[in-house]
């Protein structure tokens, strides 16, 4: 079956950028609250690369069904900024 356009069934929405989003706070608060010496470096590097993982799959998702309303939207873009902030301060 070929979908030819988005369903409210099948959209990426807030939630599809929601787990990314939990994964990004552990690794922010290490990121906060220590040093980064290699064992937290390490734990926190995971975690982002973890997020990244699924930021990509939400936007497969997004790509093939098409995000549904502005929450989506304001969801998606809040979790690349927390995304970008961590990646920016984990690069040596």
């Amino acid at each position: 079956m070929i979908l030819t356009g988005a369903t409210p069934g099948n959209t990426a929405t807030e939630a599809t950028w929601a787990i990314p989003m939990l994964m990004l706070l552990p690794s922010g608060l290490v990121i906060i609250l220590t040093d980064l010496s290699a064992p937290w470096f390490v734990t926190a590097s995971a975690i982002v690369g973890l997020a990244a993982i699924l930021v990509v799959a939400g936007w497969i998702q997004a790509k093939r069904n098409g995000l549904r309303q502005a929450t989506g939207w304001s969801t998606c873009v809040a979790t690349h900024l927390v995304l970008a902030w961590q990646v920016a301060r984990l690069l040596p």
